[in-house]
């Protein structure tokens, strides 16, 4: 049954009924009222008594706050349906236009009527009308009422001026009232607590309840939450105040998490929205939402939301927006759109911003990149920074909104958002003067804007204005960029944790070097899935770097650091599975890391990628080798110069391009890398006039540089005065250290000084002991000089046995005058 033929019969009941009127009007109580039925059968009977006004005004009047003064007008209509509400705002506003007459503030209430009236019946204008009505009236509510919209530009086109001259028309209760909430507003608080009590003298009930609801709205604001929650539950008691249920009920939404507690604040934001704080419905959607919105149901978020956005809520119609264009349970792109557009005409900017973003990328609905760029100039005419910002982006970068980039109004756009302490824009308009895009760097502007992001706790700010300390483009001193680093740090900046945890770990600072302090920082990043941290714990691990040493742990946190991307993590396994560090040796996994370090563009990566195919780790492929190592060469890398240059020395593919290596050698020399190819170049003319002299230095240099190879001719060098003056000791020192590392011919060298007492103490033992493994290791004239020992008893036993068998083994090997003494002929 309809609403309209409900209330015709209400009607009738009222107008024949037995009981006086009096009688009929004093029947209806507050609960009562709570019942929309009820309330629609006293309304019939408010009805019926206007029409005999002035008869029983008083009983009319008591009536008719009863049924508005506590939002149960809202409450009675608030669930009904299209036709229903419609009949139901049509039917209250014609009684409440024929009440006016006799009590004008009705005016007000036909007013509020059509600022609370849901969909197209809002009506700002027949609001302004009415409230004017009031006004002329001396009704003192409808100026402070009117003053206040028009100052914020709330329903009402904002006019401060206007709305501040009405608000100080009078010192009205009303008027102070509202100008307090301003007050309130721009933080000023000090008069409040004295105009809170000179407010509470008022005898007007309805005044009483504002005031008390204006008491806990300053509670809240000056964060006195436990005295605000009293004062609402006190008011929620009392007049169960819409105002005051809503925020007691996100109060015990906020400080506890307790089923019963939570249910509570449900229950008290739904009884806000039912007597019209349609901020309520809001809440009631937002926490509907499930923990994976992706998977989890939204009826019931969508269900109050529909609510809040059926009266005009910019936040609910936003919210609606968002979950059916990107929530898939209920994906519906013309929906989404539909309540984006719903929100844009309601004064959701963010719900402009999207439009916007979803315009430009042309992904959701149809590219529209002009009426994207009028978005971002309505946000930004709104003073909203983000727009300001993102204006800033896209003429800096010449799309949407011009078709070349204009640096000059990009850095307008991100001063002006910069103007309105948005971070990002600070951050931009600090690097345009920081780099010069605009023209030539102005350091000191840079420096005043990323101060000034460092005050907003922006870690872009405090990282770049780090660097300029770092540069010295400010002043040069590492601990105040340290100091920086660290506060970024503390913001839980992943890269600056980093560098934080660098700076410690080597003293940067204070040149203090200190593993253990840097530790933690890494294990914070790593904790936060930074993949340099992850890659930093390994390593520490690995290396016993300011923690214990653990290859479970380093290899844990390398996998991790590697799965985030990191190439060296993948370098640092690919080399435990090589040499068998926590893990046994595996060709296949240390061939695979590499691969994917290499394909990341890291030099290290392609070098080993290029070495294992160069050595045949798991199949020999000179070609790719080659390709990689050129790859890591161009990069820098210069072993991986030095390889390709061995590459060509040794003719491994039997090209006869030996001259090729000087040139790869030449270049590792310019990145400070010189192994004994250089040395071999000079001192047989290969790619090279050939230089006795400079080949000893080049030796020399890559002997000291631990070359072992490079040892042995530098110790050749000495023996035989090539390059250099000759010098047996220096010769037994250099064979002796490259023997050490198992250089078969430098053991075959340093046996043979021992056994003669040249340029060392005559030790026929120990020079026995290096010919031996030179002799194990297939060295010819080790095998030959050992028979001459045996054959002669030369610091062994004399043997003709073992002096033969080593003969033998040295003719096996080609020694010509082992040959000779066998009996063998070359080429046999």
């Amino acid at each position: 049954m309809s609403l309209k033929t409900t209330y015709t019969t209400f009607q009738q009941n009222a107008q024949h009924s037995d009981l006086p009127l009096l009688q009929d009007l004093q029947k209806f109580t507050k609960d009562d009222l709570k019942n929309p039925e009820v309330w629609h059968q006293a309304f019939a009977f408010l009805e019926h008594g206007t029409g005999l006004l002035p008869a029983n005004n008083q009983e009319v009047f008591a009536l008719y706050e009863m049924l508005f003064m506590g939002g149960l007008d809202f409450k009675a209509s608030v669930y009904l349906d299209e036709a229903d509400y419609n009949f139901h705002l049509d039917t209250v506003i014609n009684v409440l236009e024929q009440l006016a007459i006799h009590f004008p503030v009705a005016y007000s209430q036909i007013a509020f009527q059509y600022r609370e009236a849901r969909g197209t019946r809002r009506d700002p204008e027949k609001m302004s009308i009415y409230l004017d009505k009031a006004i002329e009236n001396k009704v003192e509510l409808a100026v402070a009422v009117k003053g206040y919209l028009l100052y914020y530009g709330v329903i009402l086109e904002k006019d401060e001026e206007t709305g501040l001259h009405l608000l100080n028309s009078s010192d009205s209760v009303w008027n102070k009232l509202y100008r307090g909430y301003i007050s309130i507003n721009k933080g000023e608080m000090d008069d409040i607590p004295a105009l809170i009590a000179a407010l509470k003298e008022t005898n007007d009930p309805l005044l009483k309840k504002n005031v008390l609801l204006f008491e806990g709205n300053y509670l809240d604001h000056t964060e006195q939450i436990e005295a605000a929650k009293s004062l609402y539950q006190q008011l929620v008691d009392t007049d169960e105040a819409d105002f005051a249920m809503f925020r007691l009920g996100s109060i015990i939404f906020s400080q506890s998490e307790e089923p019963v507690a939570q249910e509570a604040a449900f229950e008290l934001w739904k009884s806000a929205f039912e007597r019209g704080t349609i901020e309520a419905a809001n809440h009631l959607g937002y926490h509907s939402l499930p923990t994976d919105v992706d998977t989890g149901s939204v009826t019931q978020a969508i269900y109050w939301f529909e609510l809040g956005n059926l009266y005009h809520s910019h936040f609910s119609a936003y919210r609606l927006a968002l979950l059916y264009l990107y929530a898939p349970s209920v994906l519906d792109a013309k929906k989404g759109m539909y309540y984006l557009d719903q929100a844009i005409k309601n004064g959701s900017l963010d719900a402009m911003i999207e439009k916007a973003e979803i315009l430009i990328e042309g992904a959701l609905a149809e590219k529209n990149e002009q009426e994207a760029g009028e978005l971002l100039k309505k946000a930004a005419e709104k003073k909203l920074p983000y727009a300001f910002n993102r204006l800033g982006y896209l003429y800096e970068n010449g799309i949407v909104i011009a078709d070349t980039p204009d640096l000059a109004t990009a850095l307008s756009h991100y001063e002006q958002a910069a103007a309105l302490n948005f971070p990002t824009a600070i951050n931009n308009a600090a690097r345009f003067y920081r780099y010069g895009i605009l023209g030539e760097p102005h350091q000191k502007k840079a420096q005043e804007y990323f101060e000034k992001g460092v005050a907003l706790n922006s870690t872009y700010s405090m990282t770049e204005l780090a660097f300029m300390y770092e540069d010295g483009t400010i002043e040069e001193s590492y601990q105040k960029a340290f100091d920086l680093f660290n506060q970024a740090a503390g913001l839980d900046y992943p890269f600056a944790i980093h560098t934080a945890g660098t700076y410690l770990e080597n003293g940067y600072h204070n040149q203090n070097p200190d593993p253990e302090a840097a530790f933690p920082y890494y294990l914070k990043g790593a904790e936060l899935n930074y993949a340099n941290c992850q890659f930093e714990v390994g390593r520490c691990y690995r290396f016993g770097t300011g923690i214990a040493e653990n290859p479970d742990k380093a290899l844990e946190y390398y996998l991790q650091a590697a799965e985030g991307g990191n190439a060296k993590a993948m370098v640092e396994l690919g080399l435990c599975y090589e040499h068998e560090y926590g893990v046994e040796f595996d060709a296949q996994k240390a061939f695979d890391y590499m691969q994917q370090a290499a394909d990341l563009g890291y030099y290290y990566g392609a070098y080993k990628l290029g070495y294992y195919y160069m050595h045949g780790l798991i199949e020999k492929d000179t070609e790719k080798a080659l390709q990689w190592l050129e790859k890591a060469a161009e990069a820098g890398y210069p072993h991986a110069m030095i390889e390709i240059g061995d590459y060509y020395m040794y003719d491994y593919d039997q090209i006869d391009q030996a001259d090729k290596a000087f040139g790869y050698y030449q270049k590792a020399l310019e990145g400070e890398i010189v192994h004994e190819g250089l040395g071999l170049c000079y001192e047989y003319g290969i790619g090279v006039e050939a230089n006795n002299s400079e080949a000893f230095k080049y030796y020399e240099m890559a002997a000291n540089n631990n070359y072992v190879v490079a040892m042995y001719h530098t110790g050749r060098c000495y023996l035989n005065g090539l390059g250099v003056k000759e010098n047996h000791e220096e010769a037994f020192r250099w064979f002796n250290e490259a023997a050490q590392s198992d250089n078969t011919s430098a053991q075959y060298y340093a046996g043979s000084l021992l056994l003669n007492g040249k340029g060392v103490t005559m030790n026929k033992e120990q020079g026995i002991e290096w010919l031996n493994k030179a002799a194990a290791e297939e060295h010819a004239t080790a095998q030959f000089d050992l028979g001459n020992c045996y054959l002669m008893g030369d610091g062994v036993e004399e043997s003709e046995d073992t002096a033969m068998y080593w003969f033998e083994k040295a003719a096996d090997n080609g020694h010509e005058r082992a040959m000779k003494l066998t009996g063998r002929k070359k080429g046999k």
